[in-house]
């Protein structure tokens, strides 16, 4: 019995030794020091992409919502590379194509549906606009918040994708981040409160994913109130 144990007492005790000298006790929060991976700070990647990306990659592209609004298909490959749309979708069919595009325009406000104007409205608020120049069959919106589920300002963005984070959850609170800086930045400032009746001239994203629209809703990196 003594010798038929030896051999895994042995082997018991080199595998100890060799899990004991190959491994690196790492700090918690000096992971990248040891992997070559960056830890994820949202407030810090939102500021930068903000200021750097978003700003040069959306008010650079942005075309004229009127010229888009008056295309034959919002989604057709011919319309997005004219508007310099993004595509979302891997598809060919153009009926199941996404395409995210980056705008710009003007208009007066003719209904406001947000709490800063109506405590009892909808979180997810938003502002109607008479687009200067149009008289389509489309409703022009305006993200206004306080919640904004859309993802147009990340999704447009070409200077990030997926996997550059970690998981969906980093990729998630990139556009929780931006349009919590749309918030802050462009939509608050606005005084909401107020706007019926004004004219606007914005600057934004919104995602199509039909050929026609009875209704697109803009989140904006930029927002004048005259």
């Amino acid at each position: 019995m003594r010798r038929s144990m030896l051999p895994v007492v042995v082997s018991a005790s080199l595998v100890g030794s060799l899990v004991l000298f190959g491994c690196t006790v790492v700090p918690i929060g000096q992971e990248g020091t040891y992997t070559g991976e960056s830890t994820f700070d949202a407030a810090r990647d939102i500021d930068t992409l903000w200021s750097e990306n978003v700003q040069s990659e959306i008010g650079g592209n942005a075309r004229d919502l009127n010229g888009l609004l008056g295309a034959s298909s919002l989604v057709a490959d011919d319309t997005a590379s004219q508007f310099a749309g993004k595509s979302l979708s891997t598809s060919s069919s153009a009926a199941g194509n996404v395409v995210v595009y980056a705008v710009k325009g003007a208009g007066t406000v003719t209904n406001v549906v947000a709490k800063a104007a109506d405590s009892g409205a909808s979180s997810k608020g938003y502002i109607t606009i008479a687009l200067e120049g149009y008289d389509g069959p489309t409703e022009v919106d305006i993200n206004v918040g306080p919640v904004i589920s859309d993802t147009s300002l990340r999704d447009y963005l070409s200077s990030i994708n997926l996997n550059d984070y970690r998981d969906t959850t980093e990729w998630s609170q990139v556009s929780k981040g931006l349009n919590d800086k749309a918030q802050s930045e462009v939509i608050d400032p606005a005084d909401i409160a107020t706007i019926k009746g004004r004219r606007v001239t914005f600057v934004g994203a919104f995602t199509a994913n039909s050929a026609t629209m009875s209704k697109i809703t803009i989140t904006p990196i930029e927002m004048v109130v005259e």
